[in-house]
């Protein structure tokens, strides 16, 4: 997948799912390339994914038999998530967790978000996703809250000064 130029815009977590948005695609990532790898994730092409209404991000949730099952799904993705230093904006209630992925810088959908998205179904299916198609919602306002609230996560944060004593 060869990333390049695409426009973008300003970052709107708050969003609901549509999956009439087109995608965003990070200046990093040549839409049409986006396009194809995007395609089979889709909902509207037979996958789980929807694009958060800006189309700037992926988001679904997800349901295990157990909270241990659903603990262990989320732990595979985090070992990936330091590999691939890439983080979703996640929930998780019980047996369910909602997961979307977004790139902030630069902002919008990126192969990164993509090939996480991927990786999640395919981890899913081995720790025993159960099919539920109320699962998108759990976790979402969660999410949504936590992301706004929590500010740019790409932004270094700026270390306070020891006390002087």
């Amino acid at each position: 997948m060869e990333p390049i130029g695409a426009a973008t815009q300003s970052r709107n977590i708050t969003s609901t799912s549509s999956s009439s948005s087109p995608p965003n695609f990070s200046s990093n990532y040549n839409p049409e390339q986006g396009k194809r790898d995007l395609a089979p994730l889709l909902k509207e092409n037979g996958g789980k994914w929807e694009l958060i209404e800006t189309g700037k991000g992926l988001e679904r949730g997800f349901k295990f038999k157990t909270f241990k099952k659903t603990w262990e799904f989320m732990n595979i993705i985090a070992a990936e998530c330091a590999v691939k230093k890439h983080h979703p904006e996640w929930s998780n209630v019980y047996n369910t967790t909602f997961i979307r992925w977004t790139t902030h810088s630069p902002s919008g959908l990126s192969e990164k978000d993509v090939i996480m998205a991927k990786y999640c179904d395919e981890q899913s299916e081995k720790c025993g996703e159960v099919e539920n198609a109320e699962t998108s919602a759990v976790g979402k306002e969660l999410a949504d809250r936590v992301a706004t609230e929590g500010g740019d996560c790409c932004v270094p944060k700026r270390k306070e000064p020891p006390p002087a004593f």
